[in-house]
C-alpha cells in the first residue's frame, strides 16, 4: 500500500490509502470518516461516497451543550464512518471534531477519535490487498468505562446521489413453514408508496433520486442473512459484504442491514449483533468493500427480478448470487 498526508478538499489533513487500483481517503483532522473511495482507473470524479462539504447534516443543541460543552455540534461529513446502535440523539451523535489518532499495524491502518466523555471507544481499521479491487474494514467497540455496556457496532456508508442499491430478501427454503423468513422494520417517516422504495420477493430496491419523492426522507431495515448489499452509480459499482448471524440478536427489530434515503445521498448501513460488553473488553463487526468499475453496463429491468438476478451475475462483483 502507498500511505501519505495530504490536504483534502475542505476537510483539511487527510491520509491517502491506496494499492494500485482503490485509493480510499480518510479525515485525521476530524472524525474519523472514510470521506473518499475512488478507482484509480476510472475517469474523474471517481468517488463513490457522498461528501458534506457544506456541512448540511448536523446536530446541536442543550442536550449537546450540558453533555459535550457550549455550541457543541455534531457534523454528518459525509463518507463511512462508525457509530454505536440502539440509536440515542446525544451517545450516538458525539460530536467527533477532533484530531484523529491512526497508527500503522501488521493489519493495516487503524483509526480513532480521542477518548472524550465515550463510554465505548470506537475506531476502524483499513487493510488493503495489492491491485485488488477490495478492501477490508474492520470495526472495533472498546468498553472503556466501569459498568456494562449494550451496544451494537454500526457501520454506515453515504454513497453519491444518483444511483439505485440492490439488497437481496431471504430467500425460500425448506423449513417450518408456520414460521416468518424475514423481517423488515420501517421508520415513522417511511412512506411504503415511496417511488424511491420496491420491496420485491427476491430483492430490495432503493433509489437515489429527488423526483416524485414523498417524504425527505426514507428508511428500511432487514435481516440480510445473505449479508450483502450493492448500490451502482454511472460506471461503478460498490459492494458491502458481511457476516448475519441467525442465531443473534440485532438492534431495530431485527436489523443486520439499514437503508436511509435522503436527497443528497443514499446510505447502506450494517449492523452486529447487539452485544454486552463487560469493561476492557472490545467487540468487532467487519466489512468488505469491493468497488468495480464497470463501463457500458446498462441498468437492469427493475420490474422482472430475473432480470436483475441476471445483471448482478453479469457485473461479477464477488460475492453476490
Amino acid at each position: 500500500m502507498e500511505i501519505k498526508e495530504i490536504q483534502y478538499g475542505n476537510y483539511g489533513k487527510c491520509l491517502s490509502i491506496s494499492n494500485g487500483i482503490l485509493q480510499a481517503v480518510v479525515t485525521i483532522d476530524v472524525g474519523p470518516r472514510i470521506i473518499s473511495l475512488s478507482r484509480l482507473d476510472a475517469p474523474s470524479p471517481s468517488n463513490i461516497l457522498f461528501e458534506d462539504t457544506q456541512r448540511k447534516y448536523t446536530a446541536k443543541g442543550k442536550a449537546f451543550d450540558q453533555l459535550y460543552g457550549p455550541n457543541s455540534c455534531y457534523y454528518t461529513y459525509g463518507g463511512h464512518r462508525l457509530w454505536l446502535s440502539p440509536e440515542d440523539y446525544c451517545r450516538t451523535y458525539y460530536p467527533d471534531n477532533s484530531p484523529v489518532i491512526y497508527s500503522l499495524t501488521e493489519e493495516g491502518i487503524s483509526f480513532s477519535a480521542p477518548q472524550e466523555h465515550r463510554a465505548i471507544q470506537t475506531e476502524f481499521m483499513i487493510s488493503m490487498g495489492e491491485n485488488s479491487e477490495s478492501m477490508m474494514v474492520i470495526h472495533t467497540g472498546k468498553n472503556v468505562s466501569e459498568d456494562m455496556q449494550t451496544a451494537s457496532l454500526w457501520a454506515i456508508t453515504l454513497l453519491r446521489a444518483g444511483g439505485f442499491a440492490i439488497v437481496p430478501q431471504n430467500p425460500k427454503k425448506d423449513g417450518n413453514l408456520l414460521l416468518p423468513n424475514r423481517t423488515i422494520s420501517l421508520w415513522n417517516y417511511t412512506d411504503l408508496h415511496d417511488p424511491r422504495l420496491c420491496l420485491g420477493n427476491r430483492y430490495l430496491l432503493l433509489h437515489q433520486q429527488a423526483e416524485g419523492a414523498v417524504s425527505p426522507q426514507l428508511k428500511i431495515g432487514t435481516d440480510c442473512h445473505e449479508g450483502w448489499c450493492l448500490y451502482r452509480s454511472g460506471d461503478l459499482l460498490f459492494e458491502k459484504r458481511y457476516v448475519h448471524d441467525v442465531n443473534a440478536i440485532y438492534p431495530d427489530g431485527g436489523a443486520s442491514f439499514e437503508g436511509f434515503v435522503t436527497a443528497d445521498y443514499l446510505a447502506l448501513e450494517t449492523l452486529s449483533p447487539l452485544y454486552r460488553i463487560a469493561p476492557g473488553d472490545s467487540v468487532r463487526h467487519v466489512e468488505n468493500f469491493t468497488l468495480g468499475y464497470r463501463p457500458n453496463l446498462a441498468d437492469p429491468d427493475f420490474s422482472d427480478e430475473a432480470s436483475i438476478a441476471q445483471w448482478i451475475a453479469e457485473s461479477r462483483l464477488p460475492g453476490c448470487v
